[in-house]
């Protein structure tokens, strides 16, 4: 498993964020999506992948992984700097995975056959890490070969899940992340918005 982390701009500056971490026989994935229209995004969500970095080992659950949120929505709130933020923090192990959210970032896992499973789908919109009043929603389930694929909106929201869905089935990971950025990008060569992408197969 050789998770693989993209991100392009599709605005001035760049508010997305990403992170891999390998912990022994687990590996910590998150993606955050500075909140658009707010000063700060960007801080906002570097602060969110660097305090994913730091409880990297202390996440067993998804529990913990709540916990984390939690802490990181108390710690931006308090930075006289930093915004709001999206957050999608998900936890590959032996035998499962887990993880929670915030936003609308997503963690979907594409199983090699059958429907894909969209992980994230019972999360909180708003309010957004840096709030001081969001609310988590934790997920998990069984590890089974295939993908899971961690993205902000800027993929999400403007292409398909079965263009997704194929880009991913169809070709080898190293190859599937960046055609996935290119499913948004405009004739033009631009983007609607900053895309982050973290891919791995399982």
């Amino acid at each position: 498993m050789k998770p693989i982390l993209l991100t392009a701009a599709g605005n001035p500056e760049n508010q997305d964020r990403g992170l891999i971490v390998h912990d022994g026989q687990r590996t910590v994935l998150c993606v955050a999506d500075g909140a658009g229209g707010l000063s700060g995004g960007g801080e906002a969500a570097s602060i969110a992948v660097e305090l994913a970095r730091q409880n990297a080992s202390t996440m067993g659950d998804a529990d913990s992984c709540l916990e984390v949120l939690r802490k990181m929505d108390a710690a931006i709130a308090k930075d006289s700097i930093a915004g709001e933020t999206t957050c999608a923090l998900v936890i590959v192990a032996p035998q499962e995975i887990f993880g929670a959210s915030v936003g609308d970032s997503g963690v979907w896992l594409i199983p090699k056959d059958g429907s894909h499973m969209d992980l994230t789908q019972s999360q909180q919109r708003k309010p957004f890490i840096g709030s001081g009043s969001a609310w988590p929603v934790s997920f998990r389930c069984p590890r089974q070969a295939g993908s899971v694929l961690l993205a902000t909106d800027g993929l999400l929201k403007y292409t398909s899940a079965e263009r997704i869905i194929a880009t991913c089935r169809g070709h080898p990971t190293e190859d599937a992340a960046p055609q996935l950025i290119e499913l948004v990008r405009y004739p033009s060569g631009s983007l609607p918005d900053d895309v982050t992408i973290i891919l791995t197969s399982l």
